[in-house]
């Protein structure tokens, strides 16, 4: 038992520095390209996409409807239910697909955006073709390989925003960021199919019948998270203008870069790795309470430091055309911080196979979120409803996080444990290498003063963080020895 742990452990280890490896080579891409298409595009072109992705972004998830979480939770018996997830995968597929063709117009004519006629039809392709590998990738994440999925995301990346950036240079204008979509969704599942070599079995009485109860909790979960997601878009597409809205999404994509890169791979990796943990549910919330605090310890400060030097980053890249999304960089950096961590709570529930309770704290959740957000648009238009996510954030996701990990024993004092240290060590980090910056380097000098605070920040949050919490310090720099000493070990032994 105790060789079988180490090698799980070793893989969910390996499996996330793969995936941040991936993302952020991911994240070095997106942004170039987001450089280069800021510079060509409008604000507006911009906004066209956010008001699209309120549409896709909901309807896509049918595509699934859950069967993925499903399957990874079964993936002790994946062999007999590969067939319905398929069927079922690629039949939704096809229905949205026609759902967004039908919505188009009605988008189009409730955002006054005449270009989502053509713009929703175009991305909507993506979702029957993406759904054709939706099985072939949960089956590689079952058997954690990890370094095989990170390689496919990167091509698929690399290969979308070279056709984006061609678009936009030949005139597309918003169509530019569409017309990749189904592209790339086709070549991912071609890779994936050929990797992952699925096999079908004859679907069994019953099993298209459990798989859309417990998938549809999953669904249900899924499409309330959603709504949260996009509700801020939604809110200023029909209060505000598109340019508004193009900046405010601006904003928010750059934003959430940190929590996709961290958040999104831990719980991409230690779902499966949870999983196989089923029957020793202490050892799954001590795997999540660890990941929890290792994720806070490394989120902090990136995203504290991204709104740190959101200022010259901005003016360096992206013009005086940009200005107006600094702000809002800034307040949504430091929420989504805080939300980052309580993803390996969620992670938890699904490995435990509580969709149920899942589904209830999100529509719990989403009521208090778009109270606030309606709250924010009426007082302060962008800037307020960036105010309303930032703390929306900052107050419920620890809560969250609190009501997940109670049922398993963890008290309130041990959640907060891990968020305060880490956010306290960033923000008094990054604060004090600010305002150092600011007394001696001009704000002539974007490339400077973001070199001083990246380095000057981090180097004292490293101290601070070690002062504050010396043993979770303690065990990240074991964790990461350990991840760099076993390959050598590996390498040795096959030379021997």
């Amino acid at each position: 038992m105790k060789t079988q742990s180490g090698s799980l452990t070793h893989s969910t280890v390996t499996g996330v520095v793969w995936l941040v490896f991936q993302a952020a080579g991911s994240r070095a891409i997106g942004f170039l390209s987001q450089i280069v298409l800021a510079r060509i595009l409008a604000p507006a072109d911009f906004g066209v996409l956010g008001l699209a992705l309120t549409v896709t972004t909901l309807v896509s998830l049918i595509t699934s409807f859950g069967a993925d979480d499903v399957l990874l939770q079964r993936q002790r018996s994946i062999r007999f239910w590969t067939s319905p997830a398929f069927c079922t995968s690629l039949a939704l597929g096809v229905a949205a697909f026609v759902i967004v063709c039908i919505a188009a117009p009605i988008a189009a004519h409730f955002y006054r955006s005449p270009a989502l006629n053509v713009m929703l039809p175009v991305m909507a392709l993506a979702m029957p073709i993406g759904a054709v590998s939706i099985v072939s990738t949960v089956m590689l994440r079952a058997a954690l390989r990890f370094k095989v999925l990170a390689k496919v995301n990167v091509a698929e990346i690399i290969v979308t925003q070279a056709l984006t950036i061609a678009m936009a240079l030949t005139g597309f204008g918003a169509l530019s960021f569409a017309l990749p979509l189904p592209i790339a969704a086709a070549l991912r599942s071609i890779v994936l199919w050929t990797l992952s070599k699925p096999k079908f079995r004859r679907s069994r009485r019953g099993q298209y019948a459990r798989m859309f109860t417990q998938g549809g909790m999953v669904f249900a979960s899924r499409m309330v998270i959603a709504c949260i997601n996009q509700g801020a878009t939604v809110v200023l597409g029909v209060l505000t203008t598109p340019v508004i809205v193009g900046v405010y999404f601006f904003a928010s994509r750059l934003a959430i870069q940190p929590v996709q890169l961290l958040a999104g791979n831990f719980s991409t990796v230690l779902f499966p790795a949870m999983a196989q943990l089923k029957l020793a549910p202490a050892r799954q919330r001590d795997a999540a309470l660890n990941a929890s605090k290792i994720l806070a310890a490394a989120v902090m400060p990136y995203c504290f430091l991204q709104a740190a030097v959101a200022r010259p980053v901005v003016n360096l890249a992206f013009g005086d055309k940009w200005i107006a999304a600094i702000p809002l960089i800034q307040i949504l950096s430091i929420g989504l911080a805080f939300d980052a961590v309580s993803w390996i709570a969620g992670s938890l529930l699904s490995a435990r196979g509580e969709f149920g309770r899942a589904l209830k704290y999100s529509c719990l959740f989403a009521v208090f979120f778009f109270a606030a957000i309606g709250i924010g648009a009426l007082l302060g238009a962008e800037v307020g409803v960036a105010f309303a996510v930032s703390s929306y954030y900052v107050v419920l996701q620890p809560l969250y996080s609190y009501l997940v990990y109670r049922s398993y024993g963890v008290t309130a004092v041990q959640v907060l444990s891990i968020y305060f240290a880490p956010a306290a060590a960033a923000a008094f980090s990054m604060g004090i290498a600010v305002l150092v910056s600011e007394r001696l380097i001009s704000a002539g000098e974007p490339i400077v003063q973001t070199i001083f605070v990246t380095i000057a920040g981090m180097s004292m949050y490293a101290i601070a963080i070690r002062l504050m919490a010396p043993k979770l310090t303690l065990e990240i720099v074991g964790r990461v020895r350990a991840a760099l000493k076993r390959p050598q070990e590996s390498a040795t032994a096959n030379e021997r």
